[in-house]
């Protein structure tokens, strides 16, 4: 993510899950796999609502 390579990663790891997917669909019951979401947001310590309010 750091070093923007998330959405590069992501598409592949799509790739990859397609293809096992038309190999063996079989082990995927329910769907088409797919990579999980980028999160917008990351918090170790995430304030509070008022804290949001007060700004930095």
């Amino acid at each position: 993510v750091h070093e923007g390579y998330a959405e590069v990663i992501t598409e592949r790891r799509a790739k990859v899950l397609y293809e096992a997917y038309e190999t063996h669909p079989e082990r995927f019951v329910r769907k088409v796999p797919t990579p999980p979401t980028l999160n917008t947001q990351v918090w170790i310590n995430r304030p509070t609502e008022e804290e949001m309010k007060e700004g930095p």
